[in-house]
């Protein structure tokens, strides 16, 4: 019986252990949504503009928000709204951007604060990550630090 037990177990471990599936947080309509950052140094916050007129759903506009902590105070960070086939875009020029810690290096890099913080946000049109599967990336000189864990809009 004893041997039953622990087979059993062994088998629910090396189940659970092969699983390579990769969560992915759903993000609705009208809602925000907190997407932690993979090595849990920050967040992605995901917020939909409200519609007023008669537009549908694929006319909106989500905030992309992000908090990216531990950073290096004097490095430049590029950041990005990614799919599976590195569509996306640059958050970026100046004009499109809110910055409430860090400031902005050129058209598209962000400088921490010196606390190694940054905490920008950028309003962007539903329709380039509808029903795709994306995630944030923050960069270094074209390297990845940081990135989001993956997330898709549902309507």
């Amino acid at each position: 019986m004893r041997s039953i037990i622990i087979i059993l177990l062994g088998f629910g471990l090396v189940l659970t252990g092969c699983s390579n599936e990769e969560s992915v947080t759903e993000v609705r309509a009208y809602m925000a949504e907190d997407i932690p950052l993979e090595d849990g140094s920050g967040r992605v916050t995901i917020a939909f503009e409200q519609i007023i007129d008669d537009s549908s759903i694929e006319d909106g506009i989500i905030d992309v928000i992000v908090l990216a902590k531990g950073l290096k105070p004097t490095a430049n960070y590029e950041i990005s709204l990614e799919g599976d086939n590195s569509e996306g875009v640059v958050f970026g020029p100046k004009e499109n951007v809110e910055l409430r810690f860090g400031t902005m290096v050129g058209g598209t890099l962000f400088q921490p604060n010196e606390q190694g913080e940054l905490y920008v946000s950028m309003k962007n049109p539903l329709r380039i990550i509808n029903g795709k599967e994306v995630r944030v990336y923050v960069s270094e000189n074209g390297k990845e630090v940081l990135s989001s864990q993956l997330f898709v809009v549902s309507k």
